[in-house]
């Protein structure tokens, strides 16, 4: 079965929001994620890959690790965050990497290629999505 034929049986959308970068009165850097203006609004399949449990105040934290499918070459980077919703409850996925194999120079690469493969780390699980 190809990426096309299983995003287009069991896909779902998801909205790709790249952040926004200000610099704060110390001289540092922050990100800004807006997710009521999505750039990017895409149907994708997530396959859930493993947890990792990182300790945090000494208990510990359990996030999952994946990766989502696109159809064709998409404009995802890294550090963009992926959003199940605009608004209401959503999840939240921080890209952690993005290949299109079609790209990579493959001879005799298809239509079969032609996909983007993000690596994925869910951060929020069923929040309200912000503005």
């Amino acid at each position: 079965m190809s990426i096309a034929s299983i995003v287009s049986k069991f896909g779902r959308t998801f909205y790709v929001v790249h952040p926004v970068a200000t610099v704060e009165t110390d001289g540092s850097t922050l990100w800004t994620y807006v997710a009521a203006t999505p750039a990017l609004t895409l149907t994708g399949f997530f396959q859930p890959s493993t947890q990792a449990e990182d300790p945090f105040q000494g208990r510990g934290n359990t996030r999952t690790q994946g990766t989502i499918y696109f159809v064709g070459s998409q404009d995802i980077r890294i550090e963009d965050e992926i959003y199940t919703a605009t608004t209401g409850a959503t999840s939240v996925f921080r890209v952690r990497g993005v290949v299109n194999p079609g790209e990579l120079g493959i001879t005799n690469a298809d239509e079969a290629l032609n996909f983007t493969s993000v690596e994925v780390t869910l951060v929020a699980p069923t929040i309200t999505a912000p503005t």
